[in-house]
């Protein structure tokens, strides 16, 4: 055990209430590494009052039939008396609620590229695969007897759609060791990939109108679509998201970008893949940021989707004459 897991086991050890945060549109390494920490945390200490803030305002969609949302509202009275944990988010303006502020001290675990500070304690480990990861080398490291096979299963949720099924880079020897000793738990694995990957009709018919819309510079080698704001309402889609995994598998796409109307918070916004090139940089120039083959943004307007594509373009210009001139 590292002296910064130390640190925070005691952190945890030391506070009755705990309020977990997560970031907004939560993906399963979110939910699982929060829906985790609180199963874990209420197993080793039963007396802990654990929350995780903020379900009574997020669509339920979230859900997906794997993470059973509690509708309660936190009150601030809870959160300003706990200690609050902030799990798989790289800039404070995105963790869900922004309630975090209230409360008495702050821990931060996270994978993505450290682009700021706001925990008294923070494992940032850009390394690592998941936020579930790096949450289960904490468990495994305190008490392996509390990890019990429902919050494997919320651990590898994360894990597995953050490396795609161990298909992305940042799979290593150490995620594979906890993936090991998650499915030795015999946890539901046929309910989480019933969850993650069976979709209606509707939805692949929806897919198929995504693919329909991408446009292509076949020289660099990248694409993009913009999905109309009536799109979501048209194929009866209730959850609004980027869509930008349908080209995951396309072979003549390296660099690949999304955009979509959020009417949650009335705004554009996108995800930007890529195979090889970082683009975390360009996202970032664009109110975002995230991993380097994998990050978002958002636009102050929709005519700025053009800037965007003409500095995404440019980037991959300029990065393919560099490597050439390299080899």
């Amino acid at each position: 055990m590292d002296f910064l897991q130390k640190s925070i086991i005691d952190k945890i050890t030391s506070y009755k209430k705990i309020s977990i945060f997560y970031h907004e549109i939560p993906d399963f390494d979110t939910l699982g590494s929060s829906f985790a920490m609180r199963r874990f945390i209420k197993n080793k200490f039963p007396e802990k009052e654990v929350e995780i803030v903020g379900f009574d305002v997020l669509d339920p969609a979230f859900e997906k039939d794997f993470f059973q949302f509690d509708n309660t509202h936190i009150p601030n009275e809870h959160i300003t008396d706990s200690l609050g944990i902030i799990l798989d988010v790289a800039n404070e303006t995105r963790i869900w609620t922004g309630r975090h502020k209230y409360c008495k001290e702050l821990v931060r675990i996270d994978h993505h590229p450290r682009l700021e500070s706001f925990a008294n304690l923070e494992m940032i480990d850009e390394n690592a695969s998941s936020t579930c990861e790096l949450v289960a080398l904490l468990f495994y490291e305190w008490d392996p007897n509390c990890v019990d096979l429902i919050t494997a299963g919320y651990l590898y949720a994360g894990l597995i759609t953050d490396t795609a099924r161990f298909l992305y880079p940042s799979t290593r020897k150490e995620t594979l060791e906890i993936a090991s000793k998650l499915v030795g738990l015999k946890f539901d694995r046929d309910k989480l990939y019933r969850s993650l990957y069976l979709k209606s009709l509707k939805q692949s018919k929806f897919e198929s109108f995504i693919v329909s819309l991408l446009k292509t510079n076949k020289k660099l080698k990248f694409g993009y679509a913009v999905i109309p704001k009536n799109s979501y309402k048209k194929y009866d889609i209730g959850l609004r998201m980027s869509m930008v995994h349908v080209f995951n598998n396309i072979k003549e796409l390296e660099v690949w970008a999304t955009f979509y109307y959020d009417d949650t918070v009335n705004k554009w916004r996108g995800s930007i893949r890529s195979r090889s090139l970082p683009i975390n940089t360009v996202a970032e120039k664009f109110h975002g940021g995230g991993h380097k083959l994998a990050a978002g943004f958002t636009l102050t307007s929709f005519r700025q989707h053009k800037a965007l594509i003409k500095e995404l373009t440019s980037y991959i210009k300029t990065m393919k004459e560099d490597l050439r001139e390299v080899n």
